[in-house]
């Protein structure tokens, strides 16, 4: 079991940091989530400009949520934005290569 320091003012702080960094991150993903779903209800009705524009709000919260970028790939085939939908799945791809093991689970 790990020893923990009493009363150091450095592990308290760090201790904190990590708390307010692991509050920010569940912020940004329900944030990330409602910019999601407004995007899915968007491209349900064909407003494809506005869910790319909810899909891209989302990302600037969790970059890492990678339905996301599929979302976003698939409504800018609809636009016809052929580079950015391939920029899209590429970054998919470079996610799943570094850290699933290039798909090998």
């Amino acid at each position: 079991e790990p020893i923990v320091p009493k009363n150091d003012p450095n592990f308290i702080a760090m201790e904190k940091d990590f708390e307010d960094r692991a509050a920010r991150r569940r912020k940004d993903k329900r944030i990330a989530e409602d910019f999601k779903e407004k995007g899915n209800d968007c491209m349900k009705k064909g407003l494809y400009r506005t869910a790319n524009k909810h899909y891209t709000e989302a990302l600037d919260h969790k970059k890492d949520y990678l339905q996301l970028y599929t979302n976003r790939a698939l409504c800018r085939i609809k636009l016809e934005l052929w580079q950015d939908a391939v920029d899209d799945c590429t970054r998919v791809l470079e996610y799943c290569e570094v850290f699933d093991n290039g798909f090998e689970k």
